[in-house]
């Protein structure tokens, strides 16, 4: 699909045969669900993310979560009634996955995920990036992978972190000072792996995965309210380490009423979910790879 992109303000992707839009009842559903889960900053990421994958159209099964945290996430998608698995590190995320998917601590860089299950489909939601041997985890995935399964990826573009009007500001004026805001940014979330969609495109090669598609997400108007509610986003993630759940839960206490301001906040937010690729909005890339024939 070939999409022009404007100077001033990228165009987004449009529907085609090939995208689906949710509707807008699923998108307001999805908000309400996150904003009395998680902090502002990660609900627009998140439903910027379940957007982007319905559009591409993901009912494949069974299906595997690498890096799948609590499982929240397929609490929103369960209509369509697939066999979930999800993988992660964390003890702790895990023990609440289990409440509501397949769930096994599991380092995909050491071993493959669920030996004699092989997966459909296999989503990496910003988790990827964390695995320090990158190598290893694509190919055990790859070993996990049905014939003609497919995976899913989304990951933080190189420039994510530069986004932003005061990292732009200090980009021209003081640019080791964002060069270091960015590394602390990064180093805090602990990006290990930050390539452009082209060199994710060989590294899947090198590991038995042809990529098909590769879309942007992010627009001003979503990069711009991140920016904005990011400090108590940093709280939150601060205490979930301590108590296993973030604050925001406490907004299930109040009436929708209240969160309803924020509920529009985010749908504004995320109205052009779909990007280019190479748009200077996009923080994040969706990358729709297949499993490769093995060589003969």
């Amino acid at each position: 699909m070939r999409v022009a992109r404007a100077a001033s303000d990228p165009a987004p992707v449009t529907p085609s045969d090939d995208l689906r839009t949710p509707s807008a009842g699923d998108i307001e559903r999805w908000i309400y669900a996150y904003l009395e889960h998680a902090p502002l900053s990660l609900t627009l990421r998140e439903i910027n993310r379940l957007i982007a994958i319905e559009a591409v159209g993901s009912a494949r099964r069974p299906v595997l979560d690498v890096g799948c945290g609590d499982g929240f996430w397929w609490t929103l998608r369960a209509g369509d009634h697939r066999e979930v698995y999800g993988i992660d590190i964390s003890a702790r995320e895990i023990a609440q996955a289990r409440t509501r998917i397949r769930a096994a601590l599991t380092d995909v860089s050491r071993e493959r995920p669920f030996p004699g299950v092989e997966f459909e489909e296999i989503i990496g939601n910003c988790s990827l990036e964390h695995v320090p041997d990158i190598d290893a985890a694509l190919s055990n995935l790859r070993r996990a992978a049905a014939p003609g399964a497919r995976l899913l990826m989304f990951m933080p573009t190189p420039r994510w972190a530069y986004q932003g009007r005061m990292q732009s500001w200090l980009l021209a004026r003081a640019p080791r000072v964002a060069m270091s805001l960015a590394g602390a940014l990064n180093g805090f979330f602990q990006h290990w792996h930050l390539y452009d969609a082209k060199v994710w495109t060989r590294l899947l090669a090198q590991n038995g995965w042809q990529v098909r598609a590769a879309y942007g997400l992010g627009s001003r108007r979503s990069e711009f309210l991140f920016r904005a509610f990011l400090p108590p986003a940093f709280v939150e993630f601060v205490a979930k380490q301590l108590t296993g759940i973030y604050p925001s839960k406490l907004a299930r206490l109040l009436p929708r009423a209240v969160l309803a301001p924020a509920v529009r906040l985010v749908q504004w937010a995320v109205s052009d979910p779909l990007v280019p690729v190479d748009s200077p909005t996009a923080y994040e890339y969706l990358i729709v790879a297949d499993a490769a024939e093995p060589a003969r």
